[in-house]
């Protein structure tokens, strides 16, 4: 437990510092195996977060098929996307995402998937695909659709399945407010492209509205020059039970079968869980890998839906990284935080958020700048 818990604090302090060579025709054709593992750079600047990143991050580490890259937008502007196989642009916010990159440089994406390169989205990195954003893909949103999460059906049609690899019917996904879109039909978007899915649930705040946009777009998938692009309006990174649907989203670009092989976690690990709320950068989700593979750690990403559903009566340790107040204290109060630790359980706090925890033996508090690291690692 000891070991446990300095790794842990080790973990911590790193978090305060915080053509595809597509193996694929263009045809649509893929292919099964791979010489070489498959590059895929994922974005981690701003307008990337929620758990999502975190979630997509670990499906890629533990893939022996895939290699991690994480990029800024700097690496973007800086034409690193050579260097990668893949492009993935996360949940978040699209808006956020094309601004920081900026839209002088948007044309290195362009460029990417005109020299052969692959593109994948989930919820804003959909919103990237469509017409009034990136416009890789002739696909544009309802503007009154969309809503904030919740679990909704979507239905992968027989040639979507085909394309995807996977079974086709109706599955239960995990939406949080990505793009409900429709095909364009005379569309002067280079990129050309079909919908792999629909959704069969209402997807809207609007309650006059919802029944209308049953039956949109979902999925998509296309080609962009030499390039493949895939995006879907919901999140299968988060769950286990669609994971199958996130991996098949990198064999229809790719034509790589990725097959996670997770950490194996000793009995009754320590259940750690760290609060998420904008968390990126790339030390951030480095710092959460070496965390995720210690044996003696089960990780939860936690944020304000998962507060909600009651998670903090199974964790023993909550990690409060580094934020802004004023922010974390709309998911996560005082109260909720006592009433945790008044049950024997652990608060690490790092910087100002450590003013929300109130006083208590189980509080650990630790500058924004600490660095423990080394100090631990002397001690084992």
């Amino acid at each position: 437990m000891k070991r446990v818990i300095l790794t842990v604090f080790t973990v911590v302090a790193a978090l305060l510092f915080c053509g595809c060579n597509c193996i694929q025709e263009t045809t649509g054709k893929p292919v099964s195996t791979v010489s070489k593992k498959l590059k895929v750079g994922l974005y981690v600047d701003d307008g990337a977060s929620g758990n999502g990143v975190l979630h997509l991050a670990s499906l890629i580490t533990h893939s022996p098929q895939t290699e991690l890259v994480l990029l800024l937008a700097e690496d973007i502007r800086a034409g690193k996307l050579k260097s990668v196989d893949v492009l993935v642009m996360p949940g978040g916010s699209s808006s956020k995402q094309c601004n920081t990159i900026g839209k002088a440089h948007w044309n290195k994406i362009h460029d990417f998937l005109r020299n052969g390169g692959c593109y994948i989205g989930t919820c804003a990195g959909m919103f990237n695909v469509l017409e009034h954003r990136l416009n890789l893909l002739p696909f544009s949103r309802h503007f009154k659709a969309g809503g904030s999460t919740a679990f909704v059906k979507v239905e992968i049609s027989p040639e979507g399945a085909k394309i995807l690899g996977i079974k086709p019917g109706e599955r239960v996904v995990r939406y949080s407010g990505g793009p409900v879109a429709f095909k364009v039909d005379k569309s002067k978007c280079e990129g050309k492209g079909i919908a792999l899915a629909t959704y069969k649930s209402a997807v809207s705040r609007d309650k006059a509205q919802e029944g209308k946009f049953i039956g949109s777009t979902a999925w998509v998938y296309g080609s962009y020059g030499k390039g493949k692009v895939i995006a879907t309006s919901f999140h299968p990174e988060y769950w286990d039970s669609t994971h199958d649907m996130m991996l098949a989203c990198f064999y229809a670009v790719s034509g790589v079968k990725m097959t996670p092989e997770f950490p194996k976690k000793n009995p009754r690990p320590l259940r750690v869980g760290v609060f998420t709320l904008g968390m990126n950068k790339k030390a951030a989700v480095n710092a959460m890998l070496e965390l995720e593979s210690e044996p003696d750690i089960d990780l939860d990403y936690v944020m304000a839906a998962e507060i909600n559903q009651g998670i903090l009566r199974h964790l023993d340790v909550l990690i409060l990284p580094n934020s802004k107040i004023n922010v974390a204290k709309d998911y996560i109060t005082p109260e909720q935080l006592k009433d945790f630790m008044d049950a024997g359980n652990t608060v690490v706090a790092t910087g100002k958020i450590a003013t929300l925890a109130p006083e208590h033996k189980n509080l650990i508090k630790l500058p924004a700048k600490a660095s423990v690291k080394k100090h631990i690692m002397n001690k084992l």
